[in-house]
């Protein structure tokens, strides 16, 4: 009896097999019909169970913090104190363009 079922189930599976080329297929438009009608009437009867769901999946985003594994070199932040200490330099003064009419 097994090997009847497994011969079957293979046959079945495999597809283009003469025992399962006249059985109808569903009509997929009717069939996301249904389901699209049944999420609305779940939805409706009870409209914060969605949302709870929803957020119920949500990871946090809170991050752990990690050690740092490295070093800096002392020259590197002497070099960026340097920077900083020195007085921002000046723009470059604009000379105003020359009017087309002045000779």
């Amino acid at each position: 009896m097994r090997h009847a079922i497994f011969t079957l189930l293979l046959s079945a599976a495999c597809g283009g097999a003469p025992l399962a080329a006249n059985v109808p297929t569903p009509n997929k438009a009717a069939a996301a019909g249904v389901v699209a009608g049944a999420a609305a009437a779940i939805t409706l009867a009870d409209p914060k169970a969605a949302a709870a769901v929803a957020e119920s999946s949500k990871v946090d985003d809170e991050k752990k913090p990690q050690k740092s594994k490295g070093t800096v070199p002392a020259d590197v932040f002497d070099r960026l104190d340097a920077k900083q200490s020195q007085p921002p330099e000046p723009p470059p003064a604009q000379n105003p363009a020359p009017e087309s009419g002045e000779p």
